[in-house]
């Protein structure tokens, strides 16, 4: 068994992010009635290789994981999914048919993900917020052979996973 079949396995079973965002969300508000469940599965890098087969029938998208893959807690997980999604639909949306590289290197501090653009530069106001929002830094900008890159560094101590 892979290093990402086993974090797939460790990490399921966790609780909808969500759903739970949502309840506080409805707490904070002083609403007592509580949201509805989200019908589909909560946003996970569990998912990834489904979401990067969903985009390369259209485009050309590589993937990789370095590091020792392991359960994130779930803001980082869903944040971490969430900026890769973003940034491969805008690619398609700003560059279809370019290739984009996706990289996910797993280190005690937490997670970095790369995604590597051949088409020009995407909107990355997004992806910054949604990195800060669970504390991360975000650096995107063109590379000098050409294309673009948007970097995030999303904390997740190994003694703080979910």
């Amino acid at each position: 068994m892979g290093r990402l079949e086993r974090w797939r396995r460790a990490a399921q079973g966790r609780p909808n992010v969500g759903d739970v965002l949502r309840a506080a969300l409805f707490r904070v508000r002083g609403r007592a009635e509580s949201p509805a469940p989200s019908t589909g599965p909560a946003p996970s890098l569990t998912r990834l290789d489904a979401l990067i087969d969903e985009f390369a029938a259209g485009q050309q998208v590589r993937w990789r994981v370095g590091g020792q893959p392991r359960p994130l807690p779930a803001a980082v997980d869903a944040a971490a999914y969430r900026i890769i999604q973003e940034a491969l639909t805008d690619a398609r949306r700003h560059a279809p048919g370019a290739a984009v590289a996706v990289r996910l290197r797993y280190d005690p501090a937490g997670l970095t993900i790369e995604v590597r653009g051949d088409g020009p530069a995407i909107p990355t106001a997004g992806l910054r917020a949604r990195a800060e929002s669970v504390g991360g830094a975000f650096h995107a900008g063109p590379r000098p052979e050409g294309g673009w890159l948007a970097r995030a560094e999303l904390p997740a101590p190994e003694d703080e996973a979910a």
